[in-house]
């Protein structure tokens, strides 16, 4: 196998690499900083044999217990191996190449426990100086997992921000076991092969770790990689040859994970030329044989470009969290509905960049070159022609860009590329577990989706353009018009969500009995006026103030809702059993022009029919999945949380369109490198320092940025204004259906306010149903397509076996 880190510090890249005899190892680079230079760290090649003898093969080598590695049994290290006599000694050599920085090779700190001797116990680091569009053999950049006969089958690119050590070694862990289950498996003819002609799988595996800034890298998740021997910081340098350094293979600049994508499929996989991708996000821990199936499902299609594979939270203890368990259940369902519908189309909409694989050669040109639009590096080189020069809805669209990546991928022209999910393949990640993390992770999710289906909505017509049979054209078209009618409503949630909430809170009093139904009525209404306020209090929240910074604030209409729906659940109960023992009383007369027409039988099933439909389909599905535990612990923390999913999340993503930066924070920090430069290049640059050019340059920089601001706010404000006033107009429209009724008219009568009292409470009741109904309808239709993608995996399983 062979390995590649990336590391980031907000200052330059690098790239350091080392190989092993007969193996190669692959140079990865990592982004990070806004518009800046940054460096990236390459790693060193893990221990592996060269043996095609299972019995000599790496990962049958057992690890020394003695020592408590934070990878567990798949660690790539024992430190309390001796050093062998016999062992070269490698002194840190700096070579100069053309068109490219410097190259160190460099001996590991800590040895690696392997018998190979040779090239394993160096580290290649390489300064390199270009974009990731240079990053190649015709500017002398070289990896040594291109050198040798052996084929890249797949590249594992692990990429990083600020995880701590422990989220890094679990995902180190499990990699690194999912590996040994291809190196070691018997099951593919492939991998088989491989080994019969002498070739183990680790050489056709490079693993990339990618870190977006050394700044912000947890200190121990930094030794944890030294102690691997894949980076060692004390060799980076700022500048070779007077030219700023823009990878060290290690890096270090936070450009966000789009420009470590961008050294991945640029620069790594231009020189390696693998045959499938998996990216994998540190923190998000590969279950056993997840990698395996995903690879394997491109083996056994041809046509398929893209795959995933299942994702769900961590279990255990942080499942006790409320917003943990709340996003565990919405995890599950679209894993369950949402992801088999989608693979049964052929097109699954967003792959997510935690843990997914391309098929490499079916993602390069337009698809890459518009998944790198986002790219803020790239931007501040090409100016207008990218980023800097898109619309705002472009702009958020780039926040979703692995859905632009997918959309682009089945409309390419020419070709018949399918996207599917594999339920097979699991891991698990860690998800937000605080109000403000959600939020700025929700904001990018949710006005991503909506900017990226607008784009694939208009440009369906692509598709007839590639050479996607006809069957597969109308299951295209299906989709689309499913996707379109879930974006209208989607966009009227917010209205909905009120006219349900209202509806139920009038309708409290006829489980009520007489002497109390005064005492609901007015509880109701002051229930409605604090859900108004909680609403307009997350409006003026989203508006000027960071989640970071009102953490309390934020959290105020989270309780709230959650209390309403407790309430609603629990009261009609209450009341019922309160009305059941209580003696029947009539009320008087005046009482019926302050309260709501008692709900009849009928009105109540056209609500509950649907909406218990739709709630056992969610059972049986989970059951047919044989995965039903996440309903009985985080279904009533979904229920209570659905509402701030609309009211709170909604609203703080819609109210911050103009945001579009990724909810991380950038290193303002800088570490000072040492520069290797001549004496000639340093006589060259007192002579020019270009102080001036760069504050001018600052200086023009900074106000092109304020009018950019300006125009993000005012589209932002145009965007609310209008998603606000079109779901007041629909609430104000069914609220008052029936007409209006002057009950200061002395010549009213009590029979015309209840029968306008009955009329608009069944207009609206009406409304709910048909929408209800809609609702039950779109998750039919998922569960059909989630049955058709059961089946079908039984059969290709069954076919599988027998050949």
């Amino acid at each position: 196998m062979n390995t590649c880190g990336n590391c980031t510090d907000n200052r330059e890249r690098q790239v350091a690499s080392s190989s092993f005899p007969g193996g190669g190892s692959s140079a990865r680079p990592l982004d990070n900083g806004y518009g800046q230079s940054r460096s990236k760290f390459r790693a060193a090649h893990l221990p592996i044999s060269e043996s095609p003898i299972p019995q000599n093969d790496p990962f049958s080598v057992p690890i020394s217990s003695s020592w408590p590695s934070p990878l567990g049994r798949y660690s790539p290290i024992s430190p309390k191996m001796p050093l062998r006599s016999g062992r070269r000694r490698v002194r840190p050599t700096t070579r100069r190449r053309h068109g490219c920085g410097s190259v160190v090779e460099c001996p590991l700190r800590f040895p690696v426990d392997t018998k190979i001797p040779g090239a394993e116990y160096t580290l290649r680091y390489t300064a390199a100086t270009c974009d990731p569009d240079d990053f190649n053999s015709a500017n002398g950049y070289t990896l040594r997992g291109s050198k040798g006969n052996q084929s890249t089958e797949a590249l594992i690119a692990i990429t990083a921000f600020n995880e701590n050590a422990v989220m890094y070694g679990r995902t180190l862990s499990g990699v690194f076991a999912n590996i040994q289950d291809i190196c070691t498996s018997q099951r593919s003819k492939y991998w088989r092969s491989c080994v019969e002609d002498g070739n183990p799988a680790w050489q056709r595996i490079t693993a990339a770790l990618v870190v977006d800034g050394l700044d912000e890298m947890d200190n121990d998740a930094l030794d944890l990689l030294a102690k691997i021997g894949v980076c060692q910081t004390g060799i980076m340098k700022k500048q070779v040859q007077g030219r700023e350094t823009t990878a060290h293979i290690f890096e270090a600049k936070n450009q966000k994970k789009i420009n470590s994508h961008r050294w991945i499929f640029d620069a790594v996989g231009k020189i390696l030329k693998p045959e499938v991708c998996i990216l994998v996000d540190a923190g998000t821990k590969p279950g056993p044989n997840a990698i395996y199936r995903l690879w394997q499902a491109f083996h056994d299609n041809p046509n398929l470009g893209g795959s995933c594979g299942e994702i769900h939270p961590m279990g255990g203890r942080p499942l006790l969290n409320p917003l943990v368990a709340a996003q565990n259940f919405e995890y599950k369902m679209s894993n369950i509905l949402d992801k088999p519908l989608e693979s049964t189309f052929g097109y699954v909409t967003v792959l997510p960049g935690a843990f997914s694989a391309y098929r490499y050669r079916a993602i390069l040109g337009r698809p890459l070159e518009l998944y790198f639009k986002g790219d803020h590096s790239l931007a501040r080189r090409l100016g207008k022609d990218n980023l800097q020069g898109l619309s705002m809805l472009q702009k958020n669209m780039f926040l979703a860009e692995d859905r632009i990546l997918c959309f682009e991928l089945i409309a390419k022209e020419g070709e018949k590329w399918t996207i599917s999910y594999v339920k097979d393949s699991k891991a698990e990640t860690d998800v937000p577990e605080c109000t403000a993390e959600l939020l700025s992770q929700r904001r990018r999710w949710l006005n991503g989706a909506l900017a990226a289906n607008v784009y694939a909505l208009a440009n369906f017509h692509r598709l007839y353009r590639s050479k996607h049979g006809w069957r597969q054209l109308v299951l295209y078209q299906v989709q689309a018009i499913y996707n379109a009618l879930s974006l209208v409503f989607s966009w009227f949630t917010l209205a909905n969500v009120w006219l349900g909430s209202s509806m139920l809170l009038d309708n409290l009093s006829g489980y009520a009995p007489y002497p109390y139904v005064t005492y609901v009525d007015g509880v109701s209404k002051v229930i409605k006026y604090a859900y108004l306020v909680c609403l307009a209090l997350q409006f003026l929240l989203a508006f000027g103030n960071r989640p970071k910074s009102e953490r309390l604030t934020f959290n105020i209409p989270l309780w709230f809702f959650a209390f309403l729906t407790i309430y609603l659940m629990a009261a009609p109960g209450v009341w019922s059993r309160l009305a059941a023992s209580s003696p029947r009383v009539h009320p008087p007369c005046t009482e019926v022009l302050h309260s709501a027409s008692t709900p009849t039988a009928s009105g109540l099933a056209a609500l509950l029919v649907p909406l218990s439909s739709a709630v056992g389909i969610y059972v049986v599905a989970s059951l047919l999945y044989l995965d039903p535990w996440h309903l009985l612990h985080s279904s009533l923390q979904y229920l209570c949380m659905g509402p701030s999913f609309i009211n709170v999340l909604t609203v703080y993503a819609f109210c911050n369109l103009h945001d579009v930066s990724w909810g991380t924070k950038g290193c303002d920090k800088l570490e000072v490198l040492t520069p290797l430069v001549t004496s000639f290049t340093r006589f060259l640059g007192h002579i020019h320092p270009g102080d001036k050019m760069r504050c001018d340059r600052g200086r023009q920089e900074s106000q092109m940025k304020a009018e950019i601001e300006d125009l993000h706010k005012s589209f932002r404000t145009r965007v609310v204004i209008l998603w606000l006033l079109s779901n007041a107009i629909l609430a104000i429209a069914v609220e008052n259906l029936g007409g209006w009724l002057n009950l200061n008219d002395p010549s009213i009568t009590i029979e015309q306010v209840q029968l306008f009292h009955r009329g608009q409470t069944n207009g609206r009741r009406a409304y709910l149903s048909v929408l209800l109904c809609v609702a039950y309808w779109f998750v039919l239709l998922r569960f059909v397509g989630s049955i058709v993608y059961w089946v079908r995996n039984i059969v290709f399983s069954w076919r599988r076996k027998r050949s």
